[in-house]
């Protein structure tokens, strides 16, 4: 089974798959939690999110906010990141910006990506192979998700992001071990 859906963000070995071919069950389980609180078919706040209901995910979790229009790399920063995320990136970026955190094209295309689920107000899946400070060859499917403020735009977004299970490796057809890129400084 491969990811059909899946967009490749070239040169980098990362992909987008705004049709949410999740693989992990984990991150299955954070969908249906965000979709769980959503009301009437509003997008859920960041008061709707309880880190109580979350325990198990708190590691793997990691929150951005959405500045300005959230156009460029300069517009996200993280706000909080769990454990074990910190561990793969090799350190807590917590304050960071997303165009501190990561090298000129890098950057833009994830900006470019998130700007997409800022604009669209949709969760989306992403996977990805890359070098990491904390992993040299890390391997990675995660979950992108809107947080709306009280007037509906999109503030935050709650990132689940966890390791690719060996077993699981063999449904990530697109990944490749070649062309890895280095990511986070």
């Amino acid at each position: 089974m491969g990811n059909n859906g899946a967009l490749q963000l070239r040169p980098l070995n990362l992909f987008i798959d705004p049709t949410l071919q999740i693989i992990d069950p984990r991150l299955g389980d954070m969908l249906a939690y965000w979709k769980a609180k959503r009301q009437g078919g509003q997008l859920p706040g960041r008061a709707d999110v309880s880190p109580a209901e979350l325990v198990s995910h708190l590691p793997r979790l990691a929150l951005l906010n959405v500045t300005g229009e959230g156009r460029d790399a300069a517009s996200f920063n993280v706000r909080l990141s769990g454990t074990g995320i910190d561990d793969l990136l090799g350190h807590d970026h917590r304050g960071q910006r997303l165009d501190e955190l990561l090298p000129g094209t890098p950057a833009k295309l994830v900006a470019a990506a998130l700007t997409a689920l800022v604009t669209h107000k949709r969760p989306m899946r992403f996977f990805a192979q890359a070098r990491l400070p904390g992993n040299p060859q890390a391997a990675v499917e995660g979950i992108a998700l809107p947080l709306v403020d009280e007037q509906g735009n999109v503030n935050m977004v709650l990132l689940e992001t966890v390791s690719i299970r060996r077993a699981d490796m063999p449904k990530f057809t697109e990944l490749r071990q070649e062309n890895l890129a280095a990511v986070a400084s």
